[in-house]
């Protein structure tokens, strides 16, 4: 059994099995996210804006990132928030954090369940649509739980954040190619981290297919 799936009695999510499906090879473990390339800054700077190095008088900012995916309920009524607990009028929460047992210690209500009214039955997985703006559309599945045991929001959220890192990966090693958009390239040097990434929203398109709003982190 993983790492991953030890750590939460909730989860039911196949971490291991789709590591080959993402290129990954070997489960995630936060200690590890620093070892690639384009995933070179450090968690415990990454994680808390406030926390620069000596002498820098710059500031970080986020930026909302215009995934290509129309959103057809507008009025929030299907949408879940992800917030830092400790801060007031939080939007959003590190990415990184979102993969340590729990949703990590910071997540706002991290153990409220998720899609109450959902007949688990009838429905086990939701399609989660990452449409990085000048990459093709990329489809991954959230394992909703049972309605026994249902998923959520810090289970939720290390589904998410677990499958945008399998993206970036995908982006960096060439697998997913850009193709419009430069200024939101993935990976490399003069593109974007995982670790500048946060997670503010997840949201239903339509149906069962659901996307997520993320920021990236910005020195201003």
């Amino acid at each position: 059994m993983s790492y991953l799936q030890q750590n939460s009695g909730h989860e039911r999510f196949p971490y291991a099995m789709y590591n080959n499906t993402l290129g990954i090879h070997q489960v995630v473990h936060l200690h590890q996210l620093g070892g690639r390339a384009s995933f070179d800054m450090p968690i415990s700077t990454a994680s808390d804006p406030s926390v620069q190095p000596p002498g820098n008088t710059s500031h970080s900012v986020e930026m909302f990132v215009p995934m290509n995916i129309p959103q057809y309920n507008r009025d929030g009524s299907s949408t879940v928030m992800f917030q830092v607990d400790t801060k007031r009028n939080s939007l959003s929460i590190p990415l990184d954090e979102c993969l340590q047992p729990g949703g990590g210690p910071r997540l706002k209500d991290a153990q409220e369940v998720m899609f109450p009214t959902v007949d688990r039955t009838q429905v086990q997985t939701f399609k989660f649509v990452i449409a990085w703006p000048g990459y093709d559309t990329v489809e991954y599945p959230i394992d909703i739980g049972t309605n026994e045991v249902p998923i959520t929001r810090a289970d939720l959220a290390r589904q998410i954040a677990y499958h945008f890192f399998g993206f970036f990966i995908q982006c960096d090693n060439g697998h997913l190619t850009q193709r419009s958009h430069l200024q939101w390239k993935v990976g490399g040097r003069d593109g974007y981290s995982f670790h500048q990434i946060h997670l503010s929203t997840f949201w239903n398109i339509e149906g069962t297919s659901w996307g997520a709003s993320v920021r990236v982190l910005e020195n201003v």
